[in-house]
């Protein structure tokens, strides 16, 4: 049975406590004291100095980062002069929260969790969305036909992330439900719950949980909730960080993302490195899984039909009408004020001039069958 146990392994670099908002303010304070008794600079093999950035994922240690992982191992922050610093998110990780108190300097959160925040006064900033293609799902059992329309979610117990996920407010809106008319709970890092029947529909991503939920269901056959198909998915995947830091620090912005897309390029490239290396940091799940984590997320941006870390003007607009139309976000989004595309373009330029290969339009994925890739 494919259940995430949370790994005991350590990072080597400082790691992430689990935040809730209660903690946010503690941390903020704790990091402003640590920071008056030391230097962010550090130095890099070759002597030079280097400018510690802290970025926090979105989830737990895993392959769905394996081009980050890839790109500080491989020495590429390095090479940009940043010694970075990746922490875990989790299930009670409020990234969005824990970016705006200064704990970080880049988070990774939806686009609907970042506007959802601006609205309440944080002024936090797109700087590149690192998957082109949406991938969370909503998984049930299929001898439960009838919730595969949401017009029947009414009264169902529903298991989320950190209690909340803006596609799913916005799809209930789509069809004339809020979240009073569901039961909502805050989901665990694994799928035991649902596949113990504790609730009617759980979030899963197709890259990670739906596997899990396959593997313990016991043979019992499963279906997802595509909001793809439905019309109300919406970028999963942004890198974000405060106006006040981009603006102070312009080049690390810059640096930041050409070593992670360098990264991401050798996992197309090489998947097997990515998997070795996210394997090495320590992960909750065991190598066959970020094996199969890997190919999928490899899906998720190649080909890449604006360029790695970059969508089209047709999808940022349509996901700012979803989360606006379906009252997800309580005002039309100032799309220049949320987003900028400036640093991340300026990288692809350059990247482009050294030959890197920015589409992978001739990328092919490995053909994998969770349902049977994980019997054994």
């Amino acid at each position: 049975m494919l259940i995430a146990k949370k790994s005991t392994a350590a990072r080597g670099r400082g790691r992430a406590r689990r935040v809730t908002g209660a903690l946010v303010a503690t941390l903020a304070a704790s990091l402003f004291l640590s920071a008056c008794g030391s230097s962010d600079e550090s130095v890099g093999a070759d002597g030079k100095p280097l400018t510690k950035v802290r970025l926090n994922l979105s989830w737990v240690d895993q392959a769905e980062y394996a081009g980050w992982y890839v790109a500080d191992k491989k020495g590429y922050f390095e090479e940009e002069g940043i010694d970075i610093e990746i922490t875990p998110g989790g299930p009670d990780v409020n990234t969005m929260q824990i970016l705006e108190a200064g704990t970080v300097d880049i988070a990774m959160n939806s686009y609907g969790a970042q506007l959802a925040a601006r609205e309440q006064g944080a002024d936090l900033v797109t700087i590149a969305p690192a998957f082109e293609r949406a991938a969370n799902i909503l998984v049930y059992f299929a001898d439960k036909p009838e919730l595969a329309d949401p017009k029947n979610w009414k009264g169902k117990k529903v298991s989320l992330w950190g209690g909340w996920n803006a596609t799913f407010a916005a799809t209930l809106g789509k069809n004339g439900l809020s979240l009073d008319d569901v039961e909502v709970s805050n989901q665990s890092f694994d799928m035991t719950n649902f596949v113990k029947e504790g609730v009617d529909l759980a979030d899963a991503m197709v890259y990670n949980e739906w596997a899990q939920a396959i593997s313990g269901a016991d043979g019992r056959e499963l279906a997802f909730y595509d909001y793809n198909k439905a019309g109300t998915a919406t970028l999963e995947q942004n890198l974000v960080a405060k106006r006040e830091y981009i603006e102070k620090n312009p080049e690390l912005i810059k640096g930041f993302l050409k070593a992670s897309m360098k990264g991401w390029m050798d996992v197309r490239e090489d998947p097997d490195l990515g998997v070795k290396t996210t394997l090495e940091i320590g992960t909750a799940l065991p190598e066959k899984f970020q094996d199969w984590q890997v190919n999928e997320i490899n899906k998720m941006i190649w080909p890449s039909t604006a360029g790695l870390f970059a969508v089209t003007d047709e999808i940022w607009k349509q996901n700012e009408s979803i989360l606006y139309e379906n009252e997800v976000i309580k005002k039309p989004v100032d799309h220049d004020a949320a987003v900028d595309m400036s640093f991340r373009d300026e990288v692809a330029k350059e990247l482009e001039a050294e030959g890197f290969d920015l589409t992978g339009a001739d990328f092919k994925p490995k053909e994998i069958d969770p349902y049977t890739y994980f019997k054994d």
